[in-house]
């Protein structure tokens, strides 16, 4: 605390003004002395006797107005003078200004006050300014100036005429003490800091008293009485009046006095007496000991600090000193320092020893009276804690450990928590303190622990603010004097300060030359309570290393329980402590396991997991649980019970319902219920919350889990035990109440549940739809777009937000009214942002779904289904296996689906559910409610009331719809087990959601793939809706395929269409159509806008022109460019489908509208597509012939028939051959078509010529035949001729139309020969592998020389078996000369498509020249397309064949594993009534456009034809993704086109400019070479002239090519010459 300056005023007071007027004139010479640094007038002044001091300045303002004015023509030099003044009386000094005497007058007793108060502040400033002669003669005339009746002016100048005179020069002892005894005189109060302040100058701020040494005492101890009198009045008006803390005059008056009195005894100790000295000491203690003022205290201790550096303390003061000082010490923390520096310089001094004795003696003290100051006891613990901890350093006196310990001991009789407490923090300090522990490590610390022990009485919590168990502390005191909030703080701070003391004593064990450590391990153990985690472990540890808990130990019952009673169930403590606990439990547990009693051992075990239901701590709960599980395993009867009714405690009472609850549920029917349900809601709120450093998990899941340990355990070791578990887990799974996580653990087991071909239960290591957990956003991928989508729309709703605000903030100045409004606003859009969502508490993949990896065989204990009756059954298999009640568990489903609630367990449910239909063994005895859950799904989807997700997570009401209709397309399959009735349901289910949600018509399309091949009478009694349905969602990008690919199929089942009308198929060609034109709009568009070329992708469509714009524009391939081309090729392919399934009489009706059709969606491009042309062309080929095709015969013609003469034309999009026997005319036609080839023969009958006719003049003919024939029958024909046969003369046709010649040379032979290598249709390789049981690797599956019987079975049903020597066909790599690669194989083909299968199973297997099967491999590892038939009993995995070009898997799995030999045994019959798991496993990066991308379940039946569908539409869509960097895929069709476009261009007159018809059917769309049409072979520019013809050409329509009249006698026309000539059955007749 800084010390106060007692304030002193030089402010002059007003001059005195005399009746002089004061003039200045010019010429005028100033009558006041100059300054002394003015060299002439300085001299002057000396040589009369007058001088200035020395940096006085030369005159002041003060002075100036009482001067004279001087007589005029006066020199201005300061003479002596002797002047008589009113009563004749001479002055009693010299010098100082001219006027100076009529001043002393003026100054004198007598005068009037007010110029007397005027001459004494003259006096002041000449006093300051001028050295004077005597200066006692001017005090001496004003020193009544400072009597106390006198006003307040006159008093001050008085007083500082007073100090100026002291300060004027050097007074002589006489003169001091005449200063001393007026300044000692009582005065005003007011005048106190003006007195004070003269005797400072007087003794030069204490440093002189010279004269009045034996005086000085009385006055400041009067003055130290007077002013603490007058400060303790003022600070209780103070706070009497509730006045602010403002410090008075009297404060300031003591404090001055207290700094006056310190630097008195600093300069001048010596100089008093003793009894001086006590009397300002007493004087002062006093002070101590009734002021309330810290400043007082500080300024106290200040003056005692003085008094005992620079002098001493008498021994009577001593004590009384220390007790101040004890007193201020521990009262007032802020003067600790000044303190501590006054009583280490005690002990320092003479009396060091004293003062420790009284400081001791302090403390001893209480044990002997009642009533003591606690505060000096405080201090002086404080104080010699201090000198102890010095330990003798800086001259300080040593202090014994032990004795100071005993004074603290007796101290504690004083009964004070704050004494306690300041005993508990000095020894804290010394165990704090290393060296002095060294010092004191060999003395006994067993007293210091005793007062710490005692001391803890006082507290009941920890030093975290945890409260004790009563039952780990000492017995606590009772309560002290002081307020509640005091009694806490001080039980807080005293059990922090145990921390640090035992924090310090766990250091010192660690130490190993510390001699203590079994007293301080001795003093934790009564202070267990408190201890540390770390002290605590360090206990645990010496029970561990001891062995203290082992049989080996006599109390090894009583320290185990008390290890766990005292920490392990010591709820406070960390896990991993506690955890310590139970992994040395375990070990004891494995110890006694066979040595104890079965008594003994419960005991023990019943110890450890009593409170397991009171526990929170979810790590210590695992660990119990575990050992609860291993415990389990190994348990009686008795106690496996035990240990599960402990386990289900930690659900309340009201959390599990019985199993009879959740049957009740469901039992009733399912209308009433749609009605009922429609909601969920987010996580159920749960009491429990977990610590934030702690697993999320609640307690019943980390006991649930439990559970699922001891089922995964028990379902091959016990079926009693399983069975128990399985029925606590529905409870479970079944609650509402039960935490949600723990309810999803249990239902993670139920989930994986299955059963094998022999209903012998197994638990699956995955389950779930992927798909279906990313459409409700449970994968990684979907929840980032999820709140990506989020934030993006809060964004926008922020900025839309933002505008109203801004715009309503503008319209507020109209009136009160849009400012309520903006509020409004405000507020509403406020409310409509959506919470923060929770957490999601399941995810796929769901990885560490279940606690341990369950066994992969199936049980041999637990069964699905009963085969036998109870009387089959022998005693012992009654009681070792056990049936569970799978239609429980499918009950509580359809319960959760009926009632929604808790979102993450209907979301889990809609997740998995399906995948676990599609075990049919599992759910064999539960076909009643199979039928129950398909009628609440149906009803559901019906009437839109299942149940909407909650606002937080993003989703959609069809998002929840498609997973329901993905459940009922696993429902399908157990299609024998509803009547036909629910059978349509279903299909009306499926059609319903095609347009009546949101992203559920994918689905749907392919749950109806699925009812194609299982509910054939249902879809046809529907079809007809179903295809209007489909009409009008062809149009939308993201199901078009499936569209596509659905009529695709359909096209192959005739049985399902059976019922088609001429009306159903206009409609399938219409959704073609739609879809046709819709995409050529789009690319139109594209094209079009500038903007859409530069920021959209060019889909790149077969068969069309692209100009170089288009070209520049078109971005590189990727997956949303390729999808587009298959899509657009299968289009074309279901408009072929559809038109060779219409009936062979049927077919001429269509040609015509369907033929326009398609040069219509081409029309506004004046261009038509390659695919276009050549579905025209195939529809021509089969619109009156369902016959196969043709083979050409090379040996038509004999020897008789004479020479064979070949010749080739190109004739519309043919390529015409004709090979004529010129001696007969037998004549071999080949027409090359795009869509195929037609070979026929041709004779010309003939009859023989009459005798009379001319024989013909062609010496070549008669030449060529005259060996062969009589005279009479001599012809000669050549094939031109049979040609003309079937047209009209040259001269009636368009030259555009005539047939162009080929010549005959190697050129074109070669070219022909080409084009036949291009097969007729479309050719795929599929590989087929199968897997055998168990096995994993690549090199043991392709090994494999034979399969089951189900695989048997569904390799005959995909194609025929066909034997590969000799074959004529394309075998797709497959060696078909020396049977390299099997004899047989299995192939499929109809009119557009070949598939050769490539079986491992049938190729040659030499596992010791070809371990690695490198001879199967270079063929399935090179097919796009392989099927697995996956008959292994594990997953499958897409990496189990590396190749870089297997792009899609389908794996085929039954749906109930089975053995070998089981396999081995079932007959085809039984192959087909199984039901097998397809799923179609692509690539990365691959597109998953399959309708099996998802798991679906299909009949042995309809396996095959389903599943060769897959692998065509896969082979079709990989070559387009293959071929994505080269350029686009073309199929054969197109490639012959193109083959036979490339002969017209080479062969075409070169100065005929084809007909706008011509060039409307010749610009092949897609053939990038063919807009050079109109020029020469080979020319590499176009003429400027000839393209402008061209451009008008082909602003003509291509239509126009259809109403033009051509006269055509032949049916070996081009597809694309039609023209308006077609009658109704849209064909020229020959």
């Amino acid at each position: 605390m800084s010390r106060l300056q007692v304030p002193h005023s030089r402010d002059p007071l007003p001059p005195v003004v005399t009746n002089t007027r004061m003039h200045s004139l010019p010429g005028d010479t100033p009558q006041t002395p100059e300054p002394r640094n003015t060299l002439g007038l300085a001299n002057v002044l000396r040589t009369f006797g007058g001088r200035l001091r020395p940096g006085a300045p030369a005159s002041s303002p003060s002075v100036a107005a009482v001067t004279t004015q001087s007589p005029p023509g006066g020199s201005g030099l300061l003479q002596r003078r002797q002047s008589q003044v009113g009563d004749g009386e001479d002055k009693d000094f010299l010098g100082g200004p001219v006027n100076n005497d009529q001043l002393y007058l003026q100054l004198k007793a007598g005068q009037p006050l007010s110029g007397r108060v005027a001459a004494a502040e003259a006096f002041r400033h000449i006093v300051e300014d001028y050295s004077l002669s005597s200066i006692m003669g001017i005090w001496a005339a004003a020193k009544d100036l400072t009597d106390s009746q006198l006003p307040m002016e006159a008093r001050r100048a008085g007083f500082d005429l007073l100090t100026a005179c002291i300060k004027h020069s050097e007074p002589t002892p006489l003169e001091r003490r005449q200063f001393f005894e007026a300044i000692s005189t009582p005065c005003h109060a007011d005048d106190f800091h003006l007195q004070l302040n003269a005797l400072v100058e007087l003794t030069n701020h204490g440093k002189d008293l010279i004269a009045f040494e034996t005086l000085i005492v009385p006055t400041l101890t009067q003055w130290l009485s007077l002013w603490f009198r007058e400060s303790m009045r003022a600070r209780q008006a103070r706070k009497r009046d509730k006045m602010s803390f403002d410090i008075s005059g009297e404060e300031t008056n003591l404090a001055s006095v207290f700094n006056f009195v310190t630097d008195v005894v600093k300069f001048n100790f010596k100089a008093f007496r003793e009894e001086d000295v006590m009397q300002l000491l007493g004087e002062v203690l006093q002070i101590c000991k009734k002021t309330t003022s810290s400043t007082d205290i500080h300024d106290s201790i200040v003056f005692i600090d003085a008094v005992i550096t620079y002098g001493y303390i008498p021994r009577s003061s001593l004590q009384s000193c220390l007790e101040i000082f004890c007193g201020v010490y521990s009262r007032i923390k802020s003067f600790e320092s000044e303190t501590w520096n006054a009583v280490s310089n005690l002990c320092k001094s003479h009396v060091a020893q004293n003062t420790i004795a009284v400081l001791l003696d302090i403390l001893q003290a209480p044990s002997g009276q009642h009533d003591v100051n606690t505060n000096i006891i405080r201090g002086a613990v404080y104080l010699l804690n201090k000198l102890l901890l010095a330990n003798g350093d800086e001259g300080l006196p040593t202090v014994p450990f032990s004795t100071v310990m005993t004074a603290l001991q007796k101290s504690m009789a004083v009964d004070s928590a704050r004494v306690e407490l300041d005993i508990t923090h000095s020894i804290c300090s010394i165990f704090g303190n290393d060296a002095l522990v060294d010092v004191i490590v060999s003395e006994d610390w067993t007293m210091a622990l005793d007062i710490l022990v005692q001391c803890s009485r006082r507290t009941n919590e920890t030093a975290d603010g945890r409260p004790i168990d009563p039952r780990l502390s000492t017995p606590s005191l009772p309560a002290s004097r002081g307020s509640k909030e005091d009694l806490r703080r001080m039980s807080t701070d005293l059990s922090q300060t145990l921390f640090q003391i035992i924090s310090q004593l766990e250091n010192l064990c660690a130490r190993t030359d510390f001699t203590q450590k079994d007293t301080v391990i001795d003093f934790f153990i009564r202070l267990h309570g408190h201890l540390p985690n770390s002290c605590a472990e360090l206990i645990i540890n010496y029970y561990v290393e001891e062995h203290l808990c082992y049989p080996s130990n006599r109390e090894w019952r009583t320290n185990s329980s008390h290890l766990v009673n005292v920490f392990l169930k010591d709820s406070t403590r960390p896990a991993a402590l506690r955890l310590k606990i139970v992994d040395e439990m375990k070990e004891v547990y494995q110890t006694i396991r066979d040595m104890s009693p079965q008594e003994v051992l419960n005991a023990f075990l019943l110890t450890i997991f009593s409170d397991l239901s009171e526990e929170q701590n979810v790590q210590v709960l695992e660990a119990l649980t575990e050992f609860a599980v291993d415990v389990a395993g190994d348990a009686d009867e008795q106690l496996f019970s035990t240990i599960i009714d402990l386990i289900l405690e930690c659900f309340p009472a009201d959390q599990l319902t019985s199993l009879g609850s959740v049957s009740g549920s469901v039992s009733g029917s399912v209308s009433g219920s749609a009605s009922g349900s429609g909601s969920v809601s987010g996580p159920s709120t749960v009491s429990y919350q977990p610590p934030a450093s702690q697993s999320s998990s609640s307690p019943g899941n980390v006991v649930t889990r439990g559970l699922v340990q001891i089922f995964i355990r028990s379902i091959n070791t016990s079926a009693d035990k399983a069975y128990r578990v399985y029925g606590e887990l529905l409870r479970i799974a079944g609650s509402d109440a039960c935490d949600a996580d723990a309810r999803l653990t249990a239902m993670r087991l139920l989930f994986r549940l299955r059963s094998d071909a022999g209903h012998a239960v197994l638990i699956a290591p995955s389950t779930g739809t992927p798909s279906l957990a990313a459409v409700l956003g449970r994968t990684s991928e979907s929840m980032a777009k999820l709140q990506a989508a989020e934030e993006s729309s809060q964004s926008r709703h922020s900025k839309i937000e933002d505008r109203n605000s801004n715009r309503l903030s503008r319209s507020a100045s109209v009136g009160g009214t849009q400012t309520f409004v903006s509020r409004s606003v405000n507020r509403a859009g406020t409310a409509s942002r959506s919470p923060k969502p929770p957490s999601n508490l399941w995810m796929h993949p769901d990885l560490g779904a279940l606690p341990e990896t369950p066994p992969i065989e199936a049980s041999p204990l637990l069964f699905s289904y009963a085969f036998a009756t109870s009387d089959d059954l022998t005693e012992p298999d009654m009681h070792q296996k056990r049936v569970l009640k799978t239609s429980v568990w499918l009950e509580l489903i359809v319960s959760i689906l009926q009632r929604g609630g808790d979102w993450e367990i209907y979301s889990y449910a809609l997740v998995h559910l399906g995948s676990q239909l599609t075990n049919h063994s599992l759910f064999r005895s539960a076909i009643p409610c199979i039928k129950l859950l398909r009628n609440v799904i149906c009803e559901k989807i019906r009437t839109s009331s299942f149940a909407d997700p909650p606002s937080h997570s993003g989703l959609k009401k069809a998002d929840v719809a498609v997973c329901l209709f993905h459940v009922l397309t696993m429902l399908v399959s157990y299609h024998e087990s509803f009547s036909k009735s629910e059978q349509d349901d279903i299909v009306r289910a499926f059609m319903l959601g095609i347009g009546s949600w949101d992203r559920t018509a994918k689905c749907c399309i392919h749950g109806l793939s699925i009812c194609c091949h299982e509910l054939p009478l249902s879809i046809t009694k529907s079809l007809n809706n179903i295809l209007q349905k489909m009409s009008q969602i062809i149009t939308q990008s993201h199901v078009a395929v499936h569209v596509l690919e659905f009529l695709s199929g359909l096209a192959r089942m005739p049985d399902v269409y059976v019922n088609f009308t001429e009306a159903d198929y206009r409609t399938v060609f219409g959704v073609c159509f739609r879809y046709l034109q819709y995409v050529r709009d789009q690319r139109s568009r594209e094209l079009i806008t500038p903007s859409a070329r530069g920021s959209l992708a060019s889909v790149r469509f077969s068969g069309t022109v692209r100009d170089s714009v288009s070209l520049e524009m078109a971005s590189s391939p990727s997956v949303s460019d390729d999808l587009p081309q298959y899509v657009f090729s299968l289009t074309y392919h279901v408009i072929i489908f559809w038109f060779m399934s219409l009936k062979l009489a049927d077919r001429a009706k269509h040609i015509s509208w369907l033929t326009k059709g398609l040069v219509k969606i081409d029309a506004d491009r004046d261009v038509i597509a390659e695919q276009s042309q050549v579905t025209i062309d195939m529809m021509q080929r089969v619109t009156y012939s369902d016959s196969d095709e043709t083979s050409a015969d090379p040996h038509f013609a004999s020897e008789s028939d004479g020479p064979v003469v070949k010749k080739s034309w190109l004739l519309g999009q043919s390529v015409i051959t004709i090979e004529t026997a010129t001696g007969t005319g037998l004549s071999q036609v080949t027409k090359r078509q795009p869509s195929g080839t037609t070979h026929s023969i041709l004779r010309i009958q003939t009859s023989p010529s009459p005798r009379h006719q001319v024989p013909s003049s062609s010496e070549s003919a008669l030449e060529s035949t005259q060996n062969s024939r009589d005279e009479g029958s001599r012809v000669a024909i050549l094939p031109s001729h049979i040609l003309l046969q079937f047209m009209v003369p040259s001269s009636m046709m368009p030259e555009s139309l005539r047939p162009i010649p080929l010549p005959d040379d190697d050129a074109t032979a070669r070219a022909l020969s080409s084009f036949d290598l291009n097969s007729s249709v479309d050719g795929h390789k599929v590989g087929v592998i199968y897997i055998g049981e168990g096995q994993t690797t690549e090199q043991e599956i392709l090994a494999n020389v034979i399969g089951s019987s189900e695989y048997t079975a569904f390799v005959e049903g995909l194609g025929i078996l066909t034997k590969l020597q000799g074959a004529k066909f394309n075998t797709q790599g497959l060696d078909k000369v020396s049977n390299s690669d099997g004899e047989f194989t299995f192939c499929w083909r109809d009119r557009v498509t070949e598939i050769v299968f490539h079986v491992t199973t049938m190729m040659p297997t030499n596992r010791a020249h070809d371990p690695q099967c490198s001879g199967k491999k270079r063929h399935t590892g090179n097919d796009f397309v392989n099927i697995i038939f996956n008959d292994s009993g594990l997953p499958f995995r897409f990496d189990t064949f590396p190749s870089a070009f297997n792009y899609v898997n389908i794996v085929i799995t039954p749906e109930s594993r089975a053995s070998f030999i089981a396999m081995r045994t079932r007959s085809y019959d039984e192959a087909n009534r199984q039901f097998y798991l397809v799923q179609v496993m692509s690539k990365p990066g691959f597109p998953e456009i399959s309708p099996a991308a998802d798991t679906k379940i299909v009949s042995g039946k309809s396996l095959p034809t389903f599943v060769r569908l897959l692998a065509l539409n896969a082979s079709v869509f990989s070559l387009v993704w293959c071929n994505r960097d080269g350029g686009e895929h073309v199929s054969s069709w197109r490639n012959r086109l193109r083959e036979i476009e490339r002969l017209r261009q080479k062969h075409m007159v070169v100065s005929s400019i084809p007909s706008p018809a011509f060039s409307a059917n010749y610009m092949v769309a897609g053939d990038r070479s063919s807009v050079a049409t109109t020029t020469s072979v080979g020319s590499a520019t176009r003429d400027a002239a000839m393209r402008g013809e061209i451009l008008s050409a082909r602003r003509t329509s291509a239509t126009t090519f259809l109403s033009e009249q051509s006269h055509r006698s032949s049916v070996i026309t081009s597809g694309m010459e039609v023209d308006s000539g077609y009658n109704e059955d849209g064909v020229v007749d020959a």
